[in-house]
């Protein structure tokens, strides 16, 4: 079966299945390790803001908008360059050098160099997401494409838990250690002994990444003559789908990237528990709720998809969405430690189900020379807006909200109730567009 060059479909070349399977275990497993070293912070608030003297809002600062602009600005130049050149090559070394910024972290000694190593991380993160989805979208054809995008998409949740279980495990481990250790005669600080150790993990894997060969580069259709601009003029004729719907991704992510960053402390600071307890409690429920929405939604779209997968995607984002409003508001009024995990569970499952499948609507309607470019362009709009603004406008309620109890959870109470609906309104807007244009058909290889 021929390849037209720019869709998911099933080609006689393609590497066998499970070859395939195995690097997108290889690329989910990078991706965890990204959000295991970027949500790590978020457990080690109290001891940072200690050693450091800074306040919520310059947390915030540190793990938002700073973060996202450095990952806004490197991620297109990697995915033009993933587009380009040998893609495993580029995510190999974005593993390893946002790995080695991690470790830095473990060696700041002020909020300024703090600051420098999470931009080094901001920067190596961004170029892994576009390139590993566009070697994906090479590799597996159109029914399978959506179990192995929300296999890639676990990464979030599964990262996430791990920063709150392993982190809180390093963490206790950190706090034991005796004067004849040598990482304490290097007077490092329990939280930087964590990163340094977290940051370590990804040597591995980044090492790994340099075995794949990658798939359907450099063939005859990618010799067709460049515009560097290609990717921009698709965007603004169809502006009401490559606009609108990564906006609309964006606002999710406002919404996402204040619970992963504020969550624990939240929790923390309304049920006087430690960063222990919070990650043992809290860990479970975040990983187990993420792993179930993820790969729910992925069962759900290559079960129901048919001719027509994007309608099916964006119709299920759209009642997650409408029953994520009211969980959004409530799990943070709840007095009961028990009701909140368990609201937060189900709203963790609904949320992930969502951001999970982001990226599969541009992986069927972007032809595959623009791919990455495409899903970096999404990224970028999802990393400025999304964590860009929602840790740091949740720091900055949390310090003006006075004279309430809890301002932290109901500076998180109104993100949801604000945030939900706007994403609810844009992607009704992209779905009855998408219905009108059907750009999937134009650039998918249609196949029996």
């Amino acid at each position: 079966m021929s390849d037209a060059g720019h869709g998911t479909g099933q080609r006689e070349d393609m590497p066998p299945a499970w070859r395939n399977w195995l690097i997108a275990i290889l690329l989910a497993a990078c991706y965890a390790l990204a959000y295991l070293d970027r949500q790590v912070i978020s457990l080690l608030i109290k001891p940072i803001k200690a050693t450091l003297g800074i306040t919520d809002t310059q947390f915030g600062l540190l793990h938002g908008i700073s973060f996202s602009l450095f990952y806004v600005s490197a991620a297109y130049p990697l995915a033009w360059l993933a587009d380009r050149t040998r893609r495993s090559r580029v995510m190999a070394a974005c593993v390893a050098g946002w790995s080695a910024m991690t470790m830095g972290s473990g060696m700041a000694n002020s909020f300024f160099q703090l600051l420098l190593a999470r931009i080094g991380v901001a920067i190596g993160e961004a170029g892994l997401t576009p390139a590993a989805q566009a070697t994906l979208s090479d590799r597996f054809d159109r029914r399978s494409l959506a179990l192995a995008t929300s296999l890639f998409m676990l990464a979030p949740f599964v990262g996430g838990g791990l920063a709150l279980s392993l982190g809180a495990w390093l963490y206790g481990w950190a706090q034991h250690l005796g004067s004849a250790s040598l990482l304490i005669q290097l007077g490092l600080k329990d939280w930087q002994i964590v990163f340094l150790v977290i940051g370590a993990f990804g040597l591995i894997p980044a090492a790994l990444l340099l075995l794949i060969v990658d798939h359907a580069q450099n063939k005859p259709h990618a010799s067709r003559p460049r515009n560097n601009g290609e990717v921009f003029k698709l965007f603004l004729r169809e502006w009401k789908i490559f606009i609108l719907y990564p906006v609309a991704m964006a606002v999710v992510m406002v919404v996402l990237a204040s619970y992963v960053t504020w969550l624990p402390a939240a929790i923390m600071r309304s049920k006087s528990i430690s960063e222990a307890r919070v990650g043992v409690l809290f860990g479970p429920v975040y990983t187990f709720s993420g792993v179930a929405g993820t790969l729910g939604a992925g069962f759900y779209v290559m079960w129901r998809s048919g001719d027509n997968p994007v309608r099916v995607v964006l119709r299920m984002m759209l009642m997650a969405l409408l029953l994520l409003w009211p969980l959004s508001i409530f799990a943070f009024l709840t007095s009961s430690l028990t009701a909140q995990l368990v609201m937060m569970g189900l709203a963790l499952f609904l949320i992930s189900s969502v951001t999970s499948l982001s990226p599969l609507s541009f992986q069927f309607m972007t032809p595959r020379h623009l791919r990455a470019q495409a899903i970096a362009l999404m990224a970028m709009v999802a990393a400025l807006v999304g964590t860009g603004l929602g840790p740091v406008l949740a720091g900055v309620l949390s310090d003006r909200l006075h004279g309430v109890e809890q301002p932290l959870s109901i500076a998180l109470a109104l993100i949801g109730g604000i945030f939900v609906p706007i994403a609810l309104l844009l992607l009704w807007i992209v779905l009855g567009e998408h219905e009108r244009r059907r750009l999937d058909f134009e650039h998918a290889v249609h196949h029996s």
